[in-house]
């Protein structure tokens, strides 16, 4: 007999009696005891139609944890990304794994994103695309869950979006000479023809075609084919031509062995690591952190600089450790393509060499101004909005005249032409034709940014004022 009742949680757990006579039981998100009784006798109602033979036999739903074990079984053997699959569905299976698929809503889904809180949205939102592809796989290739993803309803996490990273032509020269030289070869190949990490360790000297002067990548990683999932062709520069031809002749079918082998670089290599120590003896540093050594001391502190000191609690010499730019090997790639764009402004060969399928996808991340771009355009605009220039004075005209900026509250006009300005205006005064009248002004006012002058006594002045002070006195006719 169907049964229910109101657990402590505020949830309802429903019981009632299966094929054969076996009893289950479940608990439902039910609003009232009155709906949770009403699903558990339907629940048992359907149960005796199959049992009967008058329903088709419905499919048992199962959890959520072993949803997740038939997606991961049902990958095919040329999935690249399995591991990191499973590293997403494991924050799933932590807080849902024991929900009945079907009985997941997208409020458990936000409650679940809400506790990920060590993670970056970023991270956050490729979690909840992976549990929106497990009820995918459910819905349309098992068959065992219909109805709305509950993934999907929750809604995509907002990410702030950034700029591409990338390094200077200076930066570049810089880490370039930090480098030890076994790890130079691979970091110029990267920055001279937009590579990824993956395609630069596995890449093999058959894909090399000096004399056509191309690089064929066939595939990145562990995997078979790159990222993209299809051969490209990437030009090699000139200036990489003796690099390469260097790397030729060392041992093995690869291009960059290990120092040494004939085997390339594994998945754990780490030339991240390398490239962060490489950044911090170029002195390309956001910070120095001053550290104490001394046992049981514990002092800490950032500085700009690594000047020698000592500690201010136990006076032991400090040791200094720079904190290197956010800037790593993969964006040497991301140099490359925020170049190309700036040098060639051809989004399709920059998306080509750098094999994206999408354009927008390479206008996205890629087509950005550089610093020195941003400043010759805001000096661009800079120059035909320019409050100081003269009036009547064009706007190449002004870029060559001399100006001294003072404070704008200083009571005075900054403009240092203003009495040729004055000159100019009292000449166009004096030149009014006949029948045309200059605009009438308020008696007493002064022009904008005009400093009152005391009148000037001339001899058209006569006559002596009150007790014979000069000035006082009345102007005579002319």
């Amino acid at each position: 007999m169907a049964w229910a009742q109101k657990l402590p949680s505020g949830k309802f757990r429903i019981g009632w009696v299966g094929k054969n006579g076996k009893p289950h039981r479940r608990v439902i998100p039910a609003r009232t005891l009155t709906e949770a009784r009403r699903e558990a006798h339907e629940v048992e109602h359907r149960a005796w139609r199959e049992e009967a033979g008058l329903e088709a036999e419905r499919r048992e739903v199962p959890t959520v944890a072993a949803a997740i074990r038939m997606r991961l079984d049902a990958l095919p053997p040329e999935f690249a990304s399995k591991r990191n699959l499973e590293q997403k569905l494991r924050y799933v299976a932590t807080a849902l794994g024991t929900k009945p698929a079907d009985s997941v809503t997208p409020a458990d889904v936000l409650r679940m994103l809400a506790k990920l809180t060590k993670l970056s949205p970023q991270s956050r939102e490729h979690v909840r695309m992976a549990g929106q592809g497990l009820y995918s796989f459910l819905d349309e290739k098992a068959g065992l869950f219909s109805g709305p993803n509950p993934f999907k309803k929750a809604g995509k996490v907002r990410v702030p979006r950034r700029e591409v990273g990338f390094y200077t032509p200076e930066q570049v020269a810089q880490l370039f000479a930090a480098l030890s030289p076994e790890h130079r070869p691979p970091v110029a190949t990267s920055v001279l023809t937009g590579l990824r990490k993956g395609e630069v360790r596995v890449l093999r000297k058959e894909e090399v075609h000096l004399a056509e002067r191309y690089l064929l990548v066939r595939r990145s990683g562990h995997r078979d084919t790159t990222k993209g999932g299809r051969e490209r062709r990437v030009p090699i520069p000139e200036v990489l031509v003796p690099t390469l031809e260097a790397q030729m002749a060392t041992p093995g079918p690869y291009l960059f062995p290990r120092p040494g082998t004939a085997k390339p670089f594994g998945p754990s290599w780490r030339i991240h690591d390398i490239i962060r120590r490489a950044l911090v003896r170029a002195r390309l540093v956001q910070a120095w952190t001053h550290v104490c050594r001394r046992k049981g001391c514990g002092f800490r502190e950032e500085r700009p600089d690594d000047a020698p000191s000592r500690c201010p609690q136990c006076n032991f010499h400090l040791w200094p450790k720079g904190i290197p730019l956010t800037l790593r090997f993969k964006h040497l790639r991301s140099t490359w393509g925020t170049v190309a764009y700036q040098t060639t402004k051809d989004i399709r060969l920059v998306a080509e060499v750098l094999g994206h399928a999408d354009v927008e996808t390479t206008r996205a991340h890629y087509a950005v101004a550089l610093p020195e771009h941003v400043r010759a355009g805001s000096d661009a605009v800079a120059a035909t909005l320019d409050p100081w220039r003269p009036r009547g004075v064009k706007t190449e005209e002004a870029r060559v005249l001399p100006r001294k900026v003072e404070h704008l509250h200083g009571g005075r006009n900054v403009n240092k032409n203003e009495g040729l300005a004055r000159q100019r205006k009292a000449g166009e005064g004096r030149a009014i034709p006949t029948g045309q009248f200059p605009k009438p002004q308020a008696t007493g006012s002064i022009p904008v940014g005009v400093t009152p002058q005391p009148p000037v006594p001339t001899e058209d002045f006569v006559g002596t004022g009150k007790g014979g002070r000069p000035g006082a006195g009345t102007l005579g006719a002319r």
